[in-house]
């Protein structure tokens, strides 16, 4: 029954959100008169990171909107680079009819939830799903954030999205410059939480995405566990570090260790649902005002694009080694990687 149903579900999400579709809504909103990308400085980049609230979305237009009106709140506060989080190319999902029960019949009679423990799908459906579903979600991310950043003229780091591409899902940041077009993009190198159970393959190769700002690197997710990415970007020339995540967990302040260590600033998109995430930007201490390596901090669950100006030629002038942090080793997080700083937990 699935299989017809899916083969359905194709033929109607082939005309519902087409290339043209998504770029006429969107240019209905119109285009901004800023070129915060053109005047570009290493002394005064300024960047954003997204936080979402999650939700179902009623339509793809109401998707396509959020991230245009974000990147847009973004811009008119002198955004020259815009994050968003992990994942955000799937949140097209909830606008698929039936999407509920088809997740449960993918997983089992279980509806999954990213910041959570994830369930295996059944063995031989999540190819059937992946293919079904994969034209619809690719067209609406790559060309939802292609338009936005062609009319906001900005560069936009488009979270990620699963991409099905002969047999294998790849989970994939995609990006976007100023003109529309793809810049660069970087994959997962670690497949842990719903990568694993998803059977992510994870990518062996992570370089920083040549930009009129400067290198910018990338980190998805739980990739920021491991201290070598960014190591790797930083020995590379990348200063400005993105890192779309989920939101939970120890990230925050894994952030701020992360850009202390090594001399870099830290965007971290995320989303809220009334915990302790908030998304960030993050520094190392001497180079934040009140040297706990925090530069911005959303102050609530609300979706929001939080903007900072970021210093990349002072960077080189911050102390990037102090003495280890006892309450936050305490806690066993990955006891066998690197933290370094006396950083207070964030409340």
């Amino acid at each position: 029954m699935w299989k017809a149903i899916l083969g359905l579900l194709t033929f109607r999400l082939s005309f519902a959100a087409t290339p043209k579709k998504i770029a006429a809504f969107l240019e209905g909103k119109g285009e901004t008169d800023r070129r915060n990308a053109e005047f570009a400085a290493p002394e005064a980049v300024r960047g954003a990171a997204v936080q979402l609230a999650p939700r179902a979305y009623r339509d793809w237009k109401d998707y396509a909107s959020e991230i245009y009106r974000l990147a847009k709140s973004a811009v008119d506060a002198g955004a020259q680079v815009v994050v968003y989080p992990e994942y955000v190319g799937l949140a097209p999902l909830a606008t698929v009819p039936g999407w509920k029960r088809m997740l449960r019949w993918l997983f089992g009679g279980t509806l999954p939830a990213l910041d959570g423990p994830f369930p295996q799908p059944v063995d031989g459906r999540l190819e059937q799903v992946a293919a079904a579903l994969h034209g619809y979600l690719y067209e609406l991310y790559m060309y939802t954030f292609s338009t936005v950043a062609r009319l906001q003229h900005v560069y936009l780091v488009a979270g990620s999205a699963l991409f099905w591409e002969e047999g294998r899902l790849i989970n994939r940041c995609v990006v976007f410059g100023p003109d529309g077009q793809p810049a660069g993009a970087q994959e997962k190198i670690c497949a842990i939480g719903p990568d694993r159970a998803l059977g992510v393959e994870p990518s062996g190769l992570i370089e920083p995405v040549e930009t009129a700002v400067g290198p910018i690197g990338v980190v998805l997710g739980t990739d920021a566990y491991y201290f070598e990415c960014f190591k790797i970007l930083r020995e590379q020339g990348a200063r400005l570090i993105a890192v779309p995540g989920v939101g939970g967990g120890i990230l925050p302040d894994l952030l701020r260790c992360r850009a202390n260590e090594n001399g870099v600033y830290a965007l971290y998109a995320c989303y809220a649902s009334g915990g302790a995430a908030r998304c960030g930007i993050f520094a190392p201490l001497d180079a934040t005002p009140g040297r706990n390596g925090v530069v911005a901090l959303a102050d609530g669950p609300q979706a929001c694009a939080l903007a900072a100006r970021t210093n990349l030629e002072k960077l080189h002038l911050a102390v990037i080694e102090g003495e280890p942090n006892a309450s936050f080793l305490a806690e066993d997080y990955l006891h066998s990687y690197r933290y370094c700083g006396k950083l207070p937990l964030l409340g």
